[in-house]
């Protein structure tokens, strides 16, 4: 099987795409939303682990906690449920309501990168957010419904398999009666390199199907397909051309790693100056120099970081779309079209 595609071709229109409707980075940051975070910072939470104050360890509690410190562990956590359990359902209830946000607004964000992206490759002059929002609408519950028919089964797998290792992990121990320290260790490496080994293998039967997917998902946008025939659709240009798809794929891949790196710089060095505050600060207890120290790193790292990954996953996208247009026969514009078309404003 042959590459049918012009990949140099396609990685630089991509740019050319990524940088002239940089309205596309709008929508690439909120296409991150419904993605794994990245460059969040862990950072400390002043906690004084040193001995220099001579407190005892109930003292150093904060007043609300104070009065369970008096409690054996089992009636401090049942009152500590008991106070504030309303508390808790309504951090759970506000995380689920910000999922759905965040879910929504990144499901919209790719719809929108493809219909950008397509649009752009014939040669439009310009588009709004507006206009790529409202188009972007009419394919949100399909996206949906891709989304969960993908993710649900690896889902479910996963917590089969973990469950599967617990329960043999247990049946294991029971049938043993009193196993010894050495037989315990090795039970767990055995049952860790079974997960480890089961987890590759979903590891990468998820690399392929995502190969697959980012197909289906320019089926469904770019031929207004719903979600069974976007299915048909995509697994049937995956499998003529697959070496084409998986070679892109490859490219991506080493570019995210670059990027990755590029990305994680504003945030390396905004925990160093946070690290040198916190370790010069902590003994006098400055927490309030200290947190402004966190915002302001906060500040500057998180504006940088979100347009680097809008950036990327506009340009990401963009690759994706354009393959799939020239997979499906959608021949690129003749040279002169082309620089015309993409002229910066």
């Amino acid at each position: 099987m042959s590459i049918k595609i012009n990949i140099g071709e396609i990685l630089t229109k991509a740019w050319q795409i990524t940088w002239k409707f940089k309205v596309l980075w709008i929508f690439g940051i909120l296409a991150s939303c419904s993605g794994g975070s990245r460059g969040n910072a862990n950072f400390p939470n002043g906690s004084n682990n040193g001995g220099g104050n001579g407190g005892s360890g109930s003292s150093e509690l904060p007043d609300a906690f104070r009065q369970f410190g008096q409690m054996d562990s089992e009636q401090a956590v049942r009152a500590f449920f008991d106070q504030y359990m309303g508390l808790i359902l309504g951090v759970i209830l506000l995380m689920c309501v910000l999922w759905l946000v965040f879910y929504f607004v990144g499901v919209m964000g790719r719809t929108g990168l493809i219909k950008g992206a397509g649009r752009a490759d014939d040669g439009t002059a310009s588009m709004s957010f507006g206009e790529i929002w409202s188009d972007s609408l009419p394919y949100f519950w399909r996206m949906f419904g891709l989304n969960l028919l993908v993710g649900l089964p690896f889902f479910l797998l996963t917590i089969l398999i973990l469950g599967g290792v617990l329960l043999a992990g247990y049946g294991v121990y029971s049938a043993n009666g009193n196993p010894s320290e050495g037989a315990i260790v090795a039970m767990i490496l055995g049952l860790g390199g079974i997960v480890i080994v089961l987890m590759c293998i979903i590891g990468i039967l998820g690399t392929i199907i995502n190969l697959i997917v980012e197909q289906v998902r320019n089926a469904i946008v770019l031929e207004d397909l719903g979600v069974m025939e976007g299915f048909r659709r995509g697994w049937e240009v995956f499998s003529k051309n697959w070496l084409s798809v998986v070679l892109v794929g490859i490219i991506l891949w080493v570019i995210g790693i670059v990027v990755g790196i590029v990305i994680a710089i504003p945030i390396i060095i905004a925990v160093i100056p946070l690290a040198i505050g916190i370790g010069v600060l902590a003994n006098d207890q400055s927490w309030v120099v200290i947190a402004a120290i966190t915002l302001a790193c906060c500040a500057i790292a998180l504006p940088i970081s979100l347009l680097l990954t809008g950036i990327q996953e506009t340009y990401f996208q963009s690759v994706w779309t354009l393959t799939y247009r020239r997979l499906t026969v959608v021949a690129p514009p003749t040279a002169p079209s082309l620089a015309e078309n993409l002229e910066p404003q």
